[in-house]
């Protein structure tokens, strides 16, 4: 029934069994997570339309954006359900790991040609720095605010005409029954 040595050294087994799996179990939820820069992150691409895109990390609320199909990300890094991500307009956020697959390598025309060799404008020298976020569509700042010393516009908003007053109501000729 025991093995030889009887109860107590079955047991010490056992318990040192136990001891060296749960510390197996919890050294393997504490596994490094892959973290790549930004330069030398691999490239992912949508293939999932609509994939959700949370700019703080998945939570129970709508999403912030979503991505769709086809859309080319920098993995920066991958985790155990959502990765964080880097758009090409340098927004990072997160998505689903079931939504993306590593991208094909671009095709030689589109690559990007390096802006310090060809100036956008002859007389100035571009340094080699990253360029802003690009990001597309009317922004807060894009209205323009009025002048300082413009007067209000007139509204010509009228006071509302009430013809009479309203009748002051008359009381029930009987008082209603009730039963108890």
């Amino acid at each position: 029934m025991f093995p030889k040595g009887g109860l107590f050294l079955y047991l010490r087994q056992t318990s040192a069994r136990l001891v060296l799996l749960g510390a197996a179990v919890i050294l393997s939820g504490c596994a490094a997570t892959q973290t790549y820069t930004p330069e030398t992150a691999p490239e992912y691409v949508m293939i999932r339309d609509f994939t959700p895109f949370y700019r703080l990390g998945p939570m129970q609320g709508r999403p912030d954006a979503s991505l769709p199909s086809g859309t080319r990300v920098k993995l920066l890094r991958q985790e155990m359900g959502f990765s964080l991500v880097q758009l090409s307009d340098n927004r990072s956020g997160y998505v689903a790991n079931e939504n993306m697959v590593p991208a094909p390598p671009l095709p030689p025309s589109a690559t990007v040609s390096d802006s310090s060799d060809s100036p956008s404008k002859p007389g100035k020298k571009r340094r080699n720095v990253p360029d802003s976020p690009r990001y597309t569509g009317e922004q807060l700042n894009d209205i323009p605010m009025p002048e300082p010393n413009t007067p209000a516009p007139d509204l010509n908003i009228a006071p509302e005409d009430v013809a009479a007053p309203a009748p002051t109501p008359t009381p029930p000729a009987e008082k209603p029954k009730f039963r108890y």
